[in-house]
């Protein structure tokens, strides 16, 4: 089966799961009357965040496997891994896109590119706890994931005056969106990394069951 299909069922999956905390989120949230495309762009948010760790295969609680295994030189064996390196890369830009997109205090490069690193340092460390055997903790991709991260954000300078980027971004001058917006980049990041912690793997495979119960004659 397709490596790409695979990743994008066990993404919507996740997402999934995920979506009923986000409405019960902003549900909590109405008083502060958040504007509808800055609302819409949560969903967006996490639904990247889902993507890269369904990517990065981050293990569940039932999945953990204390097997750790280290690459801490840049770009060792680049060639042999290219492929792997490149959707690192990839997965990353409309990361480093959002962040500015949605919240004031990301509209600075090093900041943006920071809280990649910190993401990306993050899902490589949970590598050590993978059930992949071959799963390894490598600079590399730490590497790979921030320059996709700041390729984002470049990509955010580029397209930030269209009119539908218009009422996206919470501004810290804002009295709510200054109490808001030093929160919601870390709620909306850790929801989807609960949920694929505890929850994903109960609804992949009933995804699955559902798709193979209804996919007979079908080419997947």
């Amino acid at each position: 089966m397709n490596n790409f299909l695979v990743l994008c069922v066990n993404t919507f999956a996740t997402y999934i799961g995920v979506i009923p905390f986000l409405i019960m989120i902003q549900l909590l949230s109405r008083k502060f009357k958040l504007p509808k495309r800055h609302q819409f762009g949560l969903y967006l948010y996490s639904l990247t965040i889902c993507f890269i760790l369904m990517s990065t295969d981050t293990p569940s609680l039932y999945q953990i496997h204390f097997d750790p295994s280290f690459n801490l030189i840049p770009f060792y064996k680049f060639a042999d891994n290219f492929a792997e390196y490149v959707q690192g890369f990839i997965v990353f830009i409309p990361f480093g896109m959002l962040l500015p997109t949605l919240w004031e205090q990301f509209r600075s490069l090093k900041k943006t590119v920071f809280f990649g690193l910190l993401f990306s340092f993050l899902v490589e460390m949970s590598q050590i706890f993978c059930l992949l055997t071959t799963a390894t903790t490598d600079i590399t991709y730490i590497l790979v994931n921030v320059l996709g991260t700041a390729a984002g954000y470049f990509l955010f300078t580029r397209i930030s005056g269209l009119p539908f980027m218009g009422r996206m971004c919470l501004t810290a001058d804002d009295t709510v969106g200054g109490r808001l917006s030093g929160r919601e980049a870390c709620i909306y990041f850790m929801t989807p990394w609960l949920v694929t912690f505890l929850l994903s793997p109960f609804i992949s495979n009933a995804l699955w069951d559902f798709i193979w119960n209804n996919a007979v004659g079908m080419s997947i």
